[in-house]
């Protein structure tokens, strides 16, 4: 039997591994959101697996579909314009709009 001390998990690692809750998400959107206002913009476009896979697909069932469908509904219960953009050429353009 061996002495060595096992590494007990943190509660700060087990939310890096989990990743952002959608109210995380949203809070890093309004960040860019604020920054594109700012520059006297009227949308912005949210690039990345979360603003690309979650709005693609007919399934609203998976969890990454609620969670995206979540933050949506956040976004326009604060007012925004919010859809998906998706573009089929040489490569696939997908994204999520949100404008104000």
């Amino acid at each position: 039997m061996t002495n060595e001390k096992v590494k007990r998990l943190t509660a700060a690692e087990a939310r890096e591994i989990a990743g952002p809750t959608v109210s995380e998400r949203v809070d890093l959107a309004l960040d860019r959101i604020r920054e594109a206002a700012e520059k006297k913009q009227r949308e912005v476009a949210l690039h990345g697996d979360f603003w690309a896979h979650g709005g693609y697909g007919s399934d609203r069932t998976t969890t990454l579909a609620k969670q995206y469908d979540e933050a949506v509904r956040q976004l326009k219960d604060l007012g925004f314009k919010v859809r998906f953009f998706y573009e089929e050429r040489q490569f696939v353009d997908m994204y999520t709009i949100v404008e104000w």
